[in-house]
């Protein structure tokens, strides 16, 4: 079956936060300057998006703390658009 405009939207939606959040990982890996102003951006969104996985596991590195946290929040943003999705296309 085709997707709506709706469902469309909500996949779009959900793709582009858990890229976000992927981006923000990949960019922390690998060392990236945080006060670029596209970095620094790409964080602050990510951070955002985040907040309801904030210390959802602790660890005693702050940066595996992040790749574990935004990994989860990413992978929760991407499955809860596409079932939003398949479920607002009836």
């Amino acid at each position: 079956m085709r997707h709506n405009p709706i469902s469309l939207a909500i996949l779009g939606a959900g793709i582009a936060a858990a890229a976000i959040l992927v981006l923000g990982i990949l960019l922390t890996l690998g060392g990236a300057n945080p006060s670029n102003t596209l970095v620094h951006a790409t964080l602050r969104a990510g951070n955002w998006l985040a907040t309801p996985f904030h210390d959802l596991f602790i660890r005693p590195n702050p940066k595996h703390q992040l790749y574990l946290n935004w990994g989860i929040a990413a992978g929760v943003y991407y499955l809860l658009a596409r079932a939003l999705s398949w479920l607002t296309r009836f």
